[in-house]
Order: C-alpha cells, then sequence, then structure tokens
C-alpha cells in the first residue's frame, strides 16, 4: 500500500534499468538548467558591464560639456554685468547732459528775453 506517500517497494530487472535511466535524465536535465542559468547571468553581467562602460564614456563626455558650458556661461555673465554697468553710466551722462541742456535752454530764453526788452544799437 502506498499511503504514507513515499514507500516503494524495490524494483527489479528491467524497472531497476528503466528508473536508474529516467533518474540519470532528470539528473542530466537538472545540470543542464543550472548551467544555463549560469551562462546566461554571464551574458547578462557581460552585457551590463559593456554598458556600463558606455555610460561612464558618456557621463564624462557630459561632465566636459557640462564644464565648458558653465565656462561660456561665466563669460556672459561678465559680459552683461560689463553691458548693464556701462548702460548705467550712459543713463547718468545722458541725465547730466539733459540738464545742462535745460539750464542752456533756459539761459537762452533769459537773453532772447534780455535781447527783445533791450534791442541791440
Amino acid at each position: 500500500m502506498n499511503r504514507f506517500g513515499g514507500f516503494r517497494p524495490r524494483c527489479l530487472g528491467e524497472d531497476a534499468a528503466r528508473e536508474r535511466l529516467a533518474a540519470r535524465s532528470r539528473m542530466r536535465v537538472l545540470v543542464s538548467g543550472a548551467i544555463g542559468a549560469v551562462l546566461a547571468c554571464i551574458v547578462v553581467l557581460a552585457v551590463e558591464h559593456l554598458a556600463g562602460d558606455d555610460d561612464r564614456a558618456r557621463i564624462d563626455t557630459l561632465e566636459q560639456e557640462n564644464r565648458r558650458l558653465g565656462d561660456e556661461l561665466g563669460v556672459g555673465r561678465l559680459a552683461l554685468e560689463m553691458e548693464r554697468a556701462t548702460r548705467a553710466e550712459l543713463e547718468r551722462q545722458l541725465a547730466e547732459m539733459n540738464e545742462a541742456l535745460k539750464k542752456r535752454q533756459s539761459e537762452l530764453v533769459f537773453l532772447k528775453s534780455q535781447l527783445a526788452k533791450h534791442p541791440p544799437r
């Protein structure tokens, strides 16, 4: 009776030979599967390693470009600061000239009024 599970009577003759062949086949399948899994892992790791090298090269390239763009940005900021300072100075000079012009125009108006009151002789 096979009531408690794994109890089997021992096989004799042809049955024993078949069972040994089946056990060997199962063992070969298990070993082949394990070897296949190990090879698949090796292939995946190799691909990731090679892709990692490409990523590192790309990262290095991007870091160099980032440094170059940072330098260009610094130059651009300096030029912008110089332009702002120049513009502020020119606006200050323009304001001074407008004040001087208003002063001269008021003097001109005064002189014209004086000439109108006292014509030249």
